[in-house]
């Protein structure tokens, strides 16, 4: 008997990926009707042990652990994929354009990419966050943005570069469609697929830089995030363990998640990676 191929099945990272980052997504989501406290809300009690009413303990100035940690994904939730979508969608007009022009703006564009991708990005973030008066989550996710799309635009500009020399762009371009259908209809599609793979991977990106912002006090202002809580909780080990441990752990399950579901995502839509067919 014929069996199923592997690319039709439901690969273990896929359905790990979405148990992860599906359960982090859910209780972000309804955690401020599942847990009494709010993560602004002060309880009276410093530093206080895991118990029935604070499941994590509370911090150095009276916060609830566990409310804490919901809000910190909350906003993790939307900073990574914000910045995966803006990063894509950059890097895909310019790679597109670059790709399918060729010539001075293509050698602009790549060497504007590999300055970006040589700059360390966490860097030109800082600048960016620096200098605002009081950086919010949008001026956050436009600074890891500012070199977050350089990779997407190389990614777009070979696929778009070598599908515009292909015989169905030929000939369309033969059966006198302009420029622009030619991009959109016939070319650009090849590149849809890779974008959505590096797309995800860019998540990850997106939640550890911002992560690494509020470690270091230059993040976005007035809102709760794993990373201010490791700094917390760096210094307040040995009396508060829980402060550090349970905001990175639920960072590594985000991360762990998001890449599992890009690895795949990868593996469904490559056909290298798909194996035969098993009887």
């Amino acid at each position: 008997m014929t069996g199923i191929p592997r690319k039709n099945r439901w690969p273990g990272a896929l359905i790990a990926g979405l148990a992860l980052v599906g359960v982090l997504a859910v209780l972000a989501a309804l955690g401020p009707w599942l847990w009494p406290w709010a993560p602004t809300q002060r309880t009276g009690l410093l530093l206080a042990a895991p118990s029935a009413e604070h499941w994590l303990g509370t911090d150095e100035e009276g916060f609830d652990t566990l409310a804490r940690v919901l809000g910190g994904a909350r906003v993790a939730l939307l900073v990574g994929p914000g910045t995966a979508a803006l990063s894509a969608l950059i890097g895909l007009v310019v790679g597109a354009a670059a790709g399918y022009a060729g010539g001075w703006l293509d050698r602009a564009t790549t060497w504007l990419a590999d300055l970006l991708l040589c700059f360390p990005g966490v860097l030109l973030a800082l600048l960016v966050a620096f200098v605002s008066d009081r950086p919010g989550l949008g001026t956050v996710v436009l600074a890891l943005a500012a070199t977050g799309w350089a990779g997407q635009a190389r990614l777009v500009r070979v696929l778009v570069a070598s599908a515009r020399e292909r015989d169905f762009a030929v000939a369309a371009r033969c059966m006198g469609a302009s420029h622009a259908r030619v991009l959109l209809v016939h070319v650009l599609p090849e590149a849809l697929g890779p974008v959505a793979v590096q797309a995800t991977f860019g998540v990850s990106a997106g939640v550890l830089g911002e992560a690494s912002l509020s470690f270091l006090g230059v993040g976005a202002q007035g809102v709760v995030s794993w990373g201010a809580m490791l700094e917390q909780g760096t210094a307040l080990l040995l009396q508060s363990p829980m402060v550090v441990l349970s905001s990175g752990i639920a960072l590594l399950t985000l991360v762990t998640g998001v890449n599992l579901l890009g690895d795949a995502l990868r593996d469904q839509l490559d056909p290298r990676r798909a194996g035969p067919a098993s009887s």
